[in-house]
């Protein structure tokens, strides 16, 4: 396994990047072993992806329509596990749309880079997840929970956007594309395995 240094090194480079810092490659391991290693990014962000799913759960729990919420058709035990392996799935995939997407641009000198810088950043943006968890579980109120899952949101598509841009020779047209096609496939994902899960439930149920 690697070093909390190691990976702390790799937040900061996409920090930096995300900050337009030039200099951010200086943190990155962009080296071949160094795109595989930062697959380990996925481990390190499993305890931040149940946190989500954990306090998702509890802020459904308190809304009034809670009851004709997609968490009321099955119990947490089913679905948790069911949305892990979507996000990890859709993860993966999104990685290997980086690489085809950079290979059909030919730039696959870059795709080291991109493959890797996305891989940390998703890290970055499971870690903020913390915030709306924090501040529920702190407070209770669940409509402020929201907004900052919103804003959560919102950051990690600035931080997909940014990789795609400061790596990739596209444009902001193209770049849109890239992310509302992967957003939807991801989107189908997610309720394709959900759908299942419960599907399957309420026939042994």
């Amino acid at each position: 396994m690697i070093s909390f240094a190691y990976a702390a090194r790799h937040l900061r480079g996409v920090w930096r990047l995300a900050a337009g810092d030039d200099d951010w490659r200086d943190e990155m391991d962009l080296s071949t072993e160094g795109v595989f290693t930062s697959f380990w990014a996925i481990a390190f962000s499993a305890p931040f992806a149940i946190v989500g799913v954990l306090t998702e759960y509890k802020i459904a729990g308190s809304a009034p329509a809670f009851q004709s919420s997609l968490y009321a058709k099955a119990p947490l035990v089913i679905l948790a596990p069911v949305e892990l392996l979507a996000s990890l799935i859709v993860w993966l995939m999104t990685a290997a749309a980086l690489g085809f997407v950079a290979k059909r641009l030919e730039a696959t000198q870059e795709t080291t880079a991109l493959i890797v810088s996305f891989n940390w950043s998703q890290l970055l943006a499971f870690i903020t997840v913390l915030a709306p968890a924090v501040v529920f579980v702190t407070t209770g109120n669940a409509q402020i929970g929201s907004l900052l899952y919103f804003v959560v949101l919102i950051f990690s598509i600035y931080l997909f956007w940014i990789v795609i841009r400061r790596i990739l020779p596209i444009t902001v047209g193209v770049t849109i594309l890239v992310i509302v096609g992967l957003s939807a496939v991801s989107f189908g994902i997610y309720a394709v395995l959900t759908n299942l899960a419960i599907r399957l439930y309420q026939l042994v149920s």
